[in-house]
């Protein structure tokens, strides 16, 4: 019977974690503020006492998940409505490097070594911290760095070139099946996918992966 309640309660905690994760939205954990990582590890927690023990009442482990998840929205919102309410709950950027200077009072204040923004600036692609003209501390403890204007990667601009854009690539075919919902979106009819299949002699089924830019390039790849 025990063992059959944590199964109850796990498939239910499950499904609340599942919904309240829909209605908090997407967002990678890079993005995450501290509050927000703080409100998912509490959820999480809920549920593991939830589903393991069954002496808890399942209807209170829900409705501290729904708190935690509500509050979490409510604060989402009160940030995106409110610039005092976004700074005193995500925080403000930090700028560690300014025209080139490190600011050591910035480091204290974000509570990082000079280690660790050297080495943040390495996986950015800055081996030489001279090459950095500004580094910023951003709420989601990513460090963003500006390189100086000679270290800057080239870009059309710069040649005056404008290149046309690509668009969106729609996925025509995946795992052999054509994907005829989205033919439409790829302004393509299956028998003309087909005849352009064919004529790259290949066999839909044999594909893994078809796309189509919004050019009307055809790229597959076989299985």
């Amino acid at each position: 019977m025990d063992f059959l309640n944590v199964v109850i309660l796990g498939v239910v905690s499950f499904i609340v974690l599942f919904v309240l994760s829909r209605i908090m939205g997407y967002r990678a954990i890079s993005e995450l503020s501290f509050f927000d990582y703080v409100v998912g590890i509490t959820i999480g927690s809920v549920a593991a006492e939830m589903s393991t023990n069954i002496d808890m009442e399942w209807w209170k482990g829900v409705t501290a998940m729904v708190i935690y998840a509500l509050l979490d929205v409510l604060f989402t919102v009160l940030s995106q409505k409110n610039v005092l309410a976004r700074q005193i709950i995500s925080g403000n950027p930090i700028i560690l490097i300014y025209k080139g200077k490190i600011y050591k009072k910035n480091l204290k204040k974000a509570r990082i070594e000079l280690n660790d923004l050297l080495s943040s600036a390495r996986s950015a692609g800055y081996f030489n911290i001279a090459d950095v003209d500004y580094a910023i501390m951003e709420t989601t403890g990513k460090i963003s760095f500006q390189p100086v204007a000679l270290k800057r990667p080239l870009n059309p601009k710069d040649f005056n070139f404008a290149p046309q854009s690509e668009g969106l690539t729609i996925n025509v075919i995946m795992d052999g099946k054509i994907m005829e919902d989205d033919l439409a979106d790829a302004k393509i009819d299956k028998k003309d996918l087909i005849r352009r299949v064919r004529q790259q002699d290949k066999d839909v089924k044999n594909i893994f992966l078809g796309i189509m830019d919004s050019n009307g390039v055809l790229t597959l790849f076989d299985k």
